[in-house]
């Protein structure tokens, strides 16, 4: 598998240098601050150059880190540098900067420490990632947005990590503490031995890692996410400064439809109130799949919701819809709210503030489902 990558790697690889102005946007035009370089696997920074300026686009990136980051759109070597965040810090990232070849995909974005571009000399490889995040874009819908966040707990001095191996055909996002917790990583397909930067729990406990695999549907451009059959995909491991002393997590995930299994529901809230709404599970306000925690009047979102307890569905009592100007409704009826893994339901909520929850049946489990990621990760 290693050659194999290593072949894909060898046609896609190129150092990039940025020397004069800000980033611009790619119109099919030879990016006029950007100089390729084949043969090399860094991309190399002029650190003055990188904005850090918002933008108008629909990707926003919240750096929760304590460190300004530099954001790239595929693999670092590519150079399609989108620009910088500073520490605890917000941006929106205009995409359509970027060479895409459709207006409807999927890419991972990775961030780099801006850190380290002083320390090695401006020049960062694919092992100085500190965080993956997936997007799925659709230009030709204004209100499509994806929310994404670095994690807080990256080791700045990028000298405590964790390896991970993702084994399957599947994007993996690698979670912490239970299957729909935060995301900490992401990876593409077939991709071993990944550093994850992570710094050591004080306590001295070890994180506890799920992983959840994603796919798209080429039909809808929706997300699912699926596990193995058995429902849990997960190991512990402590960060560490020494290779010899991590072994490795090893993520295989489901093998093939009939392997796939779901420990979340899908709830599509289709917002026909004159209002916005955040949707909540008790004090918990609830993102959607792609990390948004609204769900504006005349849209509709996708939100994920766990249910491990079994076939029959788990059940809810706390689920509120509260809207901009204060009004809630809970959803009692009919009592009680049960989820089923796998199952989508349609949350319709009316113009005079009513709702109705009805369950549209179980997703397809598909045998040659694909994620196609741009800019070499697939």
């Amino acid at each position: 598998m290693k050659k194999k990558m290593l072949g894909i790697l060898a046609v896609i690889i190129a150092a990039v240098s940025i020397t004069t102005g800000c980033l611009v946007p790619s119109t099919q035009k030879p990016n006029a601050v950007i100089k390729t370089d084949s043969g090399r696997d860094y991309a190399s920074i002029d650190a003055k150059s990188v904005s850090f300026d918002n933008e108008a686009g629909p990707l926003t990136m919240n750096n929760q880190a304590s460190f300004d980051t530099i954001v790239f759109a595929g693999k670092v070597e590519n150079g399609n540098v989108l620009g910088g965040i500073r520490a605890q810090g917000s941006r929106s990232f205009d995409l359509t900067k970027l060479p895409l070849p459709q207006r409807q995909g999927s890419l991972l974005i990775r961030v780099t420490s801006f850190e380290t571009y002083s320390r090695k000399k401006f020049r960062v490889t694919e092992e100085d990632v500190i965080y993956t995040g997936l997007v799925v874009y659709n230009l030709d819908d204004p209100g499509d947005r994806t929310n994404l966040n670095i994690f807080r707990g990256v080791d700045q001095t990028q000298s405590s990590f964790v390896y991970a191996t993702n084994d399957s055909r599947y994007v993996l996002e690698l979670r912490l503490g239970s299957p729909t917790g935060e995301r900490i990583a992401t990876l593409p397909p077939r991709l071993e031995n990944k550093k994850i930067w992570i710094t050591p729990l004080a306590d001295g406990m070890p994180y506890r890692f799920y992983a959840t695999y994603v796919y798209i549907d080429p039909r809808t451009n929706e997300i699912s996410s699926i596990v193995p059959d058995s429902k849990r995909d997960s190991d512990m491991a402590y960060p560490d400064s020494d290779n010899s002393n991590i072994t490795p997590m090893v993520f295989k995930g489901p093998e093939g439809g009939a392997g796939v299994a779901y420990n979340v529901s899908f709830v599509r809230l289709i917002n026909g109130s004159p209002q916005g709404i955040q949707f909540y599970n008790a004090a918990t306000i609830l993102p959607d799949q792609k990390g948004i925690r609204f769900t504006a009047s005349g849209r509709q979102a996708i939100y994920e919701l766990n249910s491990e307890s079994g076939e029959g569905g788990q059940r809810y009592t706390s689920l509120i819809l509260q809207f901009t100007r204060g009004e809630q409704l809970t959803l009692d009826a009919p009592p009680p709210v049960i989820l089923k893994p796998g199952y989508v339901y349609d949350l319709n909520v009316t113009q005079d503030y009513t709702y109705r929850l009805e369950e549209r049946g179980k997703k397809n489990r598909l045998d040659d489902a694909r994620i196609n990621l741009l800019f070499g990760d697939t």
